[in-house]
């Protein structure tokens, strides 16, 4: 009961992480999106300081939105996978 139950949450929790992992690279590295935190405050440095001190302030709310969002995403693959796996468990 234990195994099955553990076999069948996994998808979920692989899922999660992977989707955490994309979140981190996306906030963290370079990479061609420039969706980085440092683009952005490199951004921003570029604008008068109203438009800078606004890009600034909603930085904590799009990082909320990065995590969270990928958090949702995962968990919504994770559970798709494991309707999957059940279904196929079953038979």
């Amino acid at each position: 009961m234990i195994e099955k139950f553990v076999q069948t949450r996994i998808s979920i929790v692989v899922a999660l992480l992977t989707m955490s992992y994309i979140a981190y690279y996306l906030l963290l590295r370079e990479n061609s999106f420039h969706s980085s935190i440092s683009c952005i405050i490199n951004y921003a440095h570029n604008l008068d300081i109203r438009q800078h001190l606004l890009i600034l302030g909603l930085l904590p709310i799009y990082i909320a939105f990065m995590i969270f969002g990928s958090a949702t995403a995962g968990l919504f693959l994770g559970v798709g996978a494991q309707s999957i796996l059940s279904r196929l468990a079953k038979k």
